[in-house]
């Protein structure tokens, strides 16, 4: 058990106040009221045995090293024992109740009816009458509370002030009538049978079987005139009390008095407690100062009871033990589905990842392509260029050829032209022999030859096969 268990909601077990003492400066005790809000220190078998109380009232076993151990608590295991055959119809009856009570009503024609709604008012005070019996619960929880604590005032009283530790009279009465007529009902119980207390409010624990609660009260007891109550005489005889204010008498009391008679005598072999007195004190304005008495002296019903409640003690464990294997389970899975909800979001962020490396490269792989693609389309047209520039050098023996590489030759020569002297024959000395007769007049195709030399003379071809007229 952890300091921090004990933030968490428990249910109570115990019937009457704790007090909580300021925190200690330093150690243990600091630590333990910071996180844990404890009550001061209850002891049992002779000092041996520490308890502490909880602002939840939930009992908790000092064990070694400051270990707190949960205790099972009276109360809280009798609670186990279903009530809801007659607890669902009282619930509804006293929603119904609220119900009519919050509904705007107005006479009309003598006849009383309710006055128009919306849907919306109708479902707002039909959410707040559900909550009647909580109500209901929370009122009859304050007028028990008040009625117990005038009693157990009332007692401390007698038994600090009294000689015999008789209640002569009530003290700190409750202002609230119905907690006073149940106090009243307690005090006419006690004159009617000369009730000499020797403790209230006694905290017991049993060291077999790990239980903790509150026991109303142990006294004397004699017997009265009244055979319902009393069927025969008796004096003085050790009995062990407990006060109810509810409106009728349940089973589980049978069984929570047994458990507080099991632990006492348990610790205190020597006590001879006989009889148990539940009281059932009446609270309404018919049945202010009356008491219900429900007298157990025979020990064969003791131990059925005490068989009923460790019945019910088992029980409460078994389901202890279930739940908690629930909520192992489910903070198993939890825990698994967290686990997967991590390796889920690494794998995306995995797959992501190498998404957006496989894209980068591709992209890559893409602008290399296109980078060679683009070099090899430029060594191409190198090629291409190279290619036609060394066709272009070749003189073809057309003019379209010349005019498609060089374009029209615009110029005007005279349809007979003379040769320059350097190609006219070299004069000699001798008459050369006879040779046929050539016309020196040049066409116009020839003329262009001549000028198509003069544009060729930066390149190293050379004009060949120009064809010239006779």
């Amino acid at each position: 058990m952890t300091f921090s268990d004990l933030l968490q909601k428990h249910g109570g077990i115990d019937n009457g106040p704790a007090e909580f003492p300021p925190a200690k400066s330093g150690g243990l005790e600091e630590f333990i009221q910071k996180h844990a809000k404890l009550s001061e220190s209850f002891f049992f078998y002779s000092g041996t045995i520490e308890l502490r109380l909880s602002e939840d009232h939930v009992y908790f076993l000092v064990a070694e090293l400051g270990n707190l151990l949960r205790q099972d608590g009276v109360t809280n295991t009798v609670g186990i024992i279903d009530k809801s055959l007659m607890l669902t119809p009282w619930a509804a009856k006293v929603c119904i109740q609220k119900l009519l009570r919050l509904m705007p009503t107005e006479m009309v024609n003598g006849v009383i009816r309710i006055k128009p709604l919306t849907f919306e008012e109708f479902t707002a005070i039909a959410l707040e009458a559900k909550s009647a019996h909580k109500d209901k619960l929370e009122e009859a929880s304050d007028i028990g509370h008040m009625a117990h604590q005038c009693l157990e005032d009332s007692i401390k009283h007698a038994m600090l002030t009294d000689p015999d530790k008789v209640v002569r009279t009530l003290i700190n009465i409750p202002s609230d009538p119905q907690a006073a007529n149940a106090a009243s009902g307690g005090k006419n119980w006690m004159d009617q049978h000369n009730v000499r207390w020797i403790e209230t409010e006694t905290k017991i624990y049993s060291k077999e079987h790990c239980y903790a609660g509150t026991m109303d009260g142990l006294a004397l007891c004699d017997s009265c005139q009244n055979k319902a109550c009393c069927p025969e005489a008796f004096k003085d005889r050790l009995s062990l009390i407990d006060w109810k204010s509810s409106n009728y008498l349940k089973l589980e009391y049978f069984l929570q008095t047994a458990a507080y008679k099991c632990a006492k005598m348990e610790e205190f072999p020597q006590l001879q407690i006989l009889d148990t007195w539940i009281l059932r004190l009446g609270k309404n304005e018919e049945e202010a100062g009356k008491f219900e008495p429900w007298h157990v002296t025979c020990q064969e019903d003791y131990l059925l009871y005490l068989d009923g409640f460790l019945a019910c003690l088992a029980l409460t464990r078994l389901v202890d033990k279930v739940e908690e294997r629930m909520r192992c389970q489910k903070s198993g899975i939890k825990a698994v589905k967290k686990e997967q909800r991590e390796t889920a979001k690494a794998i995306a962020k995995e797959q992501a990842k190498l998404a957006k490396a496989i894209e980068k490269a591709e992209a890559k792989r893409v602008k290399e392509e296109e980078k060679i693609r683009v070099k090899a389309a430029a060594k191409a047209e190198r090629e291409r260029l190279k290619a036609e520039k060394l066709q272009g050098g070749t003189c073809t023996s057309t003019s379209k050829v010349n005019e498609e590489n060089y374009g029209p030759l615009d110029i005007t020569l005279p349809e007979e032209i003379t040769l320059p002297p350097n190609l006219s024959p070299s004069p000699t000395t001798q008459e050369p022999p006879a040779q046929p007769h050539v016309s020196t007049t040049l066409t116009v195709e020839t003329a262009k030859a001549i000028q198509l030399f003069k544009y060729e003379e930066e390149t190293p071809t050379t004009i060949q096969n120009i064809p010239m007229e006779e």
